[in-house]
């Protein structure tokens, strides 16, 4: 078989792979909790197929928050007057998807 035959079907073959086992989302994640300063908001995972794991990255008015990777956030005063969301990126056997939750309505100063 030629070298870019065999190139071409290993690309196949990886892309089915990955279309195989790709976690698809059909329930996004969701934030519940008070938008207030000092409150905690927890984002849901959403649903999945696939049972994959789960890994998250709040976001403050669309930009991810540094060191923020845990399902839920403690509000702070760098959180008020920003809109917050979360991404959830689901993980089974190595193939990643992403979704990311609608944004709260303007966090409030406690």
């Amino acid at each position: 078989m030629a070298r870019s035959a065999r190139a071409r079907m290993n690309a196949r073959s990886a892309g089915a792979f990955a279309a195989d086992n790709m976690p698809v989302n059909s329930v996004a994640p969701a934030i519940t909790g008070t938008k207030t300063q000092g409150q905690t908001l927890t984002c849901s995972s959403g649903t999945w197929s696939k049972s994959p794991s789960y890994a998250y990255q709040w976001r403050r008015s669309g930009v991810p928050i540094i060191g923020a990777t845990a399902s839920t956030r403690v509000l702070s005063a760098d959180d008020v007057g920003a809109t917050m969301s979360c991404t959830v990126s689901a993980t089974s056997n190595g193939v990643t998807a992403v979704a990311t939750s609608a944004e709260t309505t303007a966090v409030v100063a406690s």
